[in-house]
């Protein structure tokens, strides 16, 4: 009985840690959208809000590697279990550090480029959340992990289809813009792209452990 209560409480605690990730990529996608409609107060209120959820993940990945440890759950699955909840820490790392360089660096986005950033924006989006979904999917209902690992497979192809298709505008069509400009915008892609690689790994993950658990 201890021990079932021990391991409800650290499925909890992954539920609330996935929640807090979902969160982040709200926060995330509504900040990209506030910055380019150039609502500053709003766009402020997403930095403030993200930091916390930042911090809030990160002391929530701590208790549960934690409770991990101290009462010895889920033994065989103790490593893959911590290398996933890495993975997933590195996509909330790379949501609040990516959404601050918009603060720091203050890019400028020509208008004609603003639809097409923030369709790359929203697509990075959905295979982020699948991660999500995929994640709680392996604890609850493994069968249905490879449906949502596939779909994050697709989304990351869209992205990588729409940024080359965004790099090359900027570079062949935007003649009136400086080659450090160009630079910029090219630099604030790749930062969207990474996010859809990093979901990519997490999904790879998850199929490994499906297989190495329900085999």
């Amino acid at each position: 009985m201890f021990g079932l209560k021990k391991t409800n409480k650290t499925i909890s605690d992954l539920d609330s840690f996935l929640d807090l990730l979902d969160e982040c990529v709200l926060t995330y996608k509504n900040g990209i959208k506030n910055y380019l409609e150039g609502n500053k107060k709003e766009f402020e209120d997403n930095l403030e809000s993200i930091t916390t959820l930042r911090e809030n993940t990160t002391e929530l990945r701590r208790i549960i590697e934690n409770e991990l440890f101290t009462y010895s759950l889920v033994s065989d699955q103790r490593v893959d279990i911590m290398q996933l909840l890495e993975r997933l820490d590195m996509i909330t790392n790379l949501l609040y550090k990516n959404l601050w360089q918009y603060e720091i660096e203050i890019p400028f986005f020509p208008s004609e480029l603003n639809i097409d950033f923030l369709k790359l924006v929203e697509i990075t989006g959905l295979a982020v959340e699948g991660t999500i979904q995929a994640t709680r999917d392996y604890f609850k209902a493994p069968r249905f992990v490879s449906e949502k690992t596939h779909r994050i497979y697709f989304f990351e192809k869209e992205v990588s289809k729409l940024a080359q298709s965004i790099k090359r505008r900027v570079f062949h069509e935007m003649d009136n813009f400086k080659l450090s400009q160009k630079f910029h915008l090219r630099y604030f892609t790749l930062h969207v792209e990474e996010l859809a690689e990093e979901a990519v790994k997490v999904a790879d993950h998850l199929s490994i452990m499906v297989i190495r658990h329900t085999s």
